[in-house]
């Protein structure tokens, strides 16, 4: 299967059009292969096309997955707050298990961010990068377009929050919510134990 489209079917669908534009950074490869194949080099204009595509793309993945973290966070704190308003007054609304299914989405969207969003746009990148060195690399790239070229590598690896390696802010939320799912549980069961006559 042709990684386009792998990454086509594997995309979570509500934010298909947030992820790495695959078949766009492929297009603006077209031309460099077509000219490397004629003429045995690139031109830079083709060069900074492909570049500044591959910056656009990473900027706007940068961009959601910032704003979806933003969002995933707030919820996070209205269900702890919501929580600390039933455990006060137990018979208001939402209930414990409102309060459950609402952290279970919650959960269930930041591991689809850390096992699907992330590693996806991270492939997508490798490999078009990957097929852009292909044609590229020996084709007596100018050093403007090689420095052009390691800058935006290096940017994407050291300043894009979603690329780094280690304690990423999904994988310190997710298991916050985690721990926060048992602290819920435990004041579910509390909270029916005390129900009972």
């Amino acid at each position: 299967m042709k990684f386009g489209k792998y990454l086509l079917d594997n995309q979570v669908s509500e934010w298909s059009r947030q992820y790495i534009d695959y078949k766009k950074l492929k297009n603006r490869l077209s031309p460099l292969i077509s000219q490397y194949r004629e003429y045995s080099l690139i031109t830079t204009a083709a060069e900074k096309s492909f570049f500044e595509t591959l910056k656009d793309e990473v900027d706007k993945v940068e961009l959601f997955y910032l704003e979806l973290l933003d969002d995933l966070r707030t919820d996070f704190q209205s269900l702890i707050l919501q929580s600390y308003r039933l455990q006060q007054h137990p018979s208001a609304a939402p209930t414990f298990h409102d309060l459950n299914q609402k952290l279970h989405v919650l959960i269930k969207n930041l591991e689809l961010v850390k096992t699907n969003f992330i590693p996806l746009n991270k492939v997508a990148i490798k490999k078009v990068c990957k097929k852009h060195a292909k044609y590229a690399g020996g084709s007596g790239s100018s050093v403007e377009i090689e420095n052009y070229r390691i800058t935006i590598t290096k940017t994407i690896q050291e300043e894009r929050a979603w690329w780094k390696k280690g304690k990423t802010i999904v994988s310190e939320l997710l298991k916050e919510a985690k721990n926060f799912q048992w602290e819920l549980c435990k004041m579910t069961i509390k909270h029916y134990h005390d129900m009972i006559p």
